[in-house]
């Protein structure tokens, strides 16, 4: 199963040309990433007050097409590997479509490897059973992202 969000570029997004400055690229999967432990009963903010995290410590991007101010865009995050303290994930981007009979368009594509730590040192830490039960679902099998 895809988790799925919907945001839109703002200003602090883009460069002096009103398009997306790429580093935002990466706040904008964090915040899926955030909006995706909320949705499965996580939220970041609660799991540090727990004394756990999730740092990302690999990602790899692949930046398909230009997004503007005022873009409305679709995130999806997938997860492609539950380790007993890692988690990959899957994000894509896309502009959504202002009507149903134009396609979605692709504008990003990353994978990215986060690890659950205990907070403040850091050291990776088994991911918990009933964190572990809320990410199954969105194990996908390992496969080619095209």
């Amino acid at each position: 199963m895809k988790f799925m969000t919907h945001k839109r570029v703002r200003f602090h997004h883009c460069d002096p040309a009103g398009i997306v400055f790429y580093p935002q690229f990466f706040y904008l999967m964090h915040e899926a990433q955030e909006d995706f432990l909320s949705h499965i009963g996580f939220p970041l903010h609660a799991l540090i007050d727990a004394g756990a995290g999730v740092p990302i410590v690999d990602l790899k991007t692949e930046f398909l097409g230009m997004c503007r101010n005022g873009d409305e865009l679709t995130i999806t995050l997938e997860l492609t590997r539950l380790g007993s303290a890692s988690i990959g994930m899957h994000y894509e981007i896309y502009e959504r479509s202002p009507t149903p009979e134009k396609p979605q368009t692709i504008k990003l594509r990353a994978d990215g490897v986060v690890v659950h730590v205990k907070v403040p040192h850091g050291k990776p830490a088994p991911i918990p059973d009933d964190l572990r039960s809320a990410l199954l679902p969105y194990l996908q099998s390992p496969k080619k992202h095209v």
